[in-house]
């Protein structure tokens, strides 16, 4: 088993995901790295490992339970107790709500707010007592209206709120759980509106610092977040969107 702590990464194969694993190897924990690609997990578990830090992956998917127990399972028996969640993995369905499904509505939740407290919840036997972070993914669409995501807004609403109950209901055990809510973020889910000159335009105009992140940018704080320097942090929801929220 590893002397470094233990950090587990839903969503690890690309974009935000990787930049935090990546993150968080540069600062001296182990990653145990979740995602539906076999072949782009066991790059980001090559990368981590160039950086000096053990790796191990699991191949699953956030719409089942099931494997993400199995995941949390395999997690503490390769490495050992575990020191930080971050529940990453997430999904968009662009469409009107009159013509979004109850099924698709229900398979975003699940993969963007159930998956989180179904992770954070088979974690927690390994976490109580010892203490430890827990650091939810969410997004500005949580706080403001996008057109054509009913799901994805009302799935990170969710998590800003679920952020808050598993907070205080488990303080008393020394473990933090905080979300990180990014905007508009270079990835694989926002590649198609920054491609299009009109569109991309439409989005900088209501960012007053003019751009979009970069992955690394939001990995970093969600580093800071999972360190001793953010001991006293617990509970908050923290926007990381170039100021768009505060400009609505």
């Amino acid at each position: 088993m590893s002397a470094q702590k233990l950090a587990l990464v839903t969503g690890a194969s690309r974009n935000i995901g990787r930049a935090i694993a990546l993150a968080l190897a540069r600062r001296g924990y182990a990653l145990a790295c979740f995602g539906r690609d076999a072949a782009a997990l066991d790059e980001t578990a090559h990368m981590v490992r160039a950086l000096g830090a053990q790796a191990s992956v699991f191949v699953g998917d956030a719409k089942s339970n099931a494997s993400l127990q199995a995941f949390v399972e395999q997690a503490v028996q390769t490495h050992g107790a575990i020191d930080a969640v971050i529940n990453n993995a997430g999904i968009v369905v662009e469409r009107r709500p009159e013509e979004l499904t109850p099924e698709e509505f229900a398979e975003t939740l699940q993969v963007n707010l159930v998956s989180q407290f179904t992770l954070a919840r088979a974690a927690y036997a390994s976490m109580r007592g010892r203490g430890g972070v827990i650091i939810n993914i969410g997004s500005l669409a949580g706080a403001i209206a996008f057109p054509r995501t009913a799901a994805y807004c009302a799935s990170k609403a969710g998590v800003d709120g679920l952020t808050r109950a598993l907070a205080y209901d488990w303080a008393g055990d020394n473990i933090r759980v905080l979300c990180v809510a990014p905007g508009y973020v270079k990835s694989d889910i926002s590649k198609e509106v920054l491609a299009d000159e009109r569109k991309r335009d439409w989005v900088l105009r209501r960012i007053p610092l003019r751009r979009v992140a970069e992955p690394e940018e939001i990995a970093e704080f969600v580093a800071f977040l999972a360190s001793d320097a953010a001991s006293f942090c617990t509970g908050e929801t923290y926007y990381v969107d170039g100021g768009q929220r505060m400009a609505i």
